[in-house]
């Protein structure tokens, strides 16, 4: 260990000597230098700055691969074929690879007698343009001729000549005619007949007969019977409970529904004696609805009830007179039983004892 005090005979950063046994001249600091100032020599060109001194020739020229020497004689890069009708530029940049041709065969194909019967035909049927057509566009035109049909006739014609021979075809009874027309076309008959002859009016409505509920009373009594078949009466079970509505819910808007197209129906046509009568028949009906333990279940059958009452006001105010003695003491007679189902039929009482006073 240097002592305290003795001077370093070698300045900091001072490259190491490269050779074995090689001496590096020590030299102290001039007195222009400072102890930290390194000497010129250390900046002179040394071997690690010439590295390819020890490189071999091999790394820098390699020889080339059989690869990249055929890559090399190629030359330069030509323009790609370009599959373009455009035969200008095909002919600046002719390909050296050419498609061959096919070796057209002299052998005759033979044909099915089917195959050659149908090119016949084709062939001997003339187009419009003068030329020929294709059979996908012939189709159509000989679709269009059936059996029986000339060439001047046409489709809608000839329905038309079949509806007409039904129409005068007297072998068929007029009321098995009359009963593939809907309501509206037999009411344009009418109304077409008795616009052309003023008298006829008169003696239809001398015809006219009283319009039969008959057909309404069983489609109310159908829809009845469903609303108490969708719930077994069993003994564990009950039509009246919340149950037995749920699953009657239903039939009874059906209910609902019939009644009041029935009744407007009814209504609109005028027809008060029919009305009125129609009030007492459906009246039965909805009486014999279930009553539920729940008092909102039972809204259907009230309402049914308001509706056959605002008929039944109607039709004695409308009719009045013209209902007949007979009718108006039919359903005076009904009306006290009536009033405990639903209280909106008192209304019709005075409207009644207004009737039996003009008789």
């Amino acid at each position: 260990m240097a002592q305290q005090g003795t001077p370093r005979n070698r300045a900091p950063l001072a490259e190491l000597p490269v050779a074995t046994g090689a001496i590096v001249p020590q030299s102290s600091p001039t007195p222009g230098q400072t102890a930290a100032t390194p000497q010129r020599n250390v900046l002179a060109p040394r071997l690690i700055h010439s590295p390819s001194a020890n490189i071999p020739d091999s790394i820098l020229t390699p020889t080339l691969s059989p690869e990249e020497m055929i890559i090399r004689q190629r030359g330069r890069r030509r323009r790609p074929i370009i599959w373009s009708p455009d035969h200008n530029e095909r002919a600046l940049f002719p390909s050296p690879m050419k498609t061959p041709t096919k070796n057209i065969s002299t052998m005759t194909l033979r044909s099915s007698p089917r195959k050659r019967s149908l090119m016949q035909e084709f062939a001997d049927v003339p187009s419009i343009s003068g030329g020929y057509s294709s059979p996908s566009k012939r189709m159509p035109q000989t679709a269009r001729t059936s059996v029986g049909d000339t060439p001047g006739t046409s489709t809608k014609k000839s329905r038309w000549e079949e509806t007409a021979m039904n129409r005068v075809d007297e072998s068929i009874p007029l009321d098995t005619i009359l009963k593939g027309y809907s309501r509206e076309q037999l009411i344009g008959i009418i109304g077409l007949l008795v616009e052309k002859n003023g008298q006829l009016e008169g003696a239809v409505r001398r015809e006219l007969p009283l319009p039969d509920i008959s057909p309404l009373d069983g489609e109310l009594g159908r829809i009845r019977k469903n609303i108490y078949a969708c719930v077994p009466n069993q003994k564990f079970f009950s039509r009246t409970d919340g149950h037995g509505f749920l699953r009657a819910a239903t039939h009874l808007a059906t209910f609902k529904q019939t009644i009041h197209s029935q009744s407007q129906n009814l209504y609109a046509s005028r027809h008060w004696d029919a009305l009125l009568d129609y009030v007492l028949m459906a009246w039965t009906h909805v009486r014999e609805t279930p009553v539920y333990d729940n008092v909102k279940h039972n809204a259907t059958r009230r309402y049914c009830f308001k509706l056959l009452a605002h008929h039944a006001n109607s039709a004695l105010k409308h009719g009045a007179l013209g209902l007949g003695t007979e009718r108006v003491a039919r359903f005076q007679q009904k009306l006290p039983c009536m009033m405990v189902d639903c209280a909106d039929i008192s209304e019709c009482s005075k409207c009644i004892d207004y009737i039996m006073k003009g008789f």
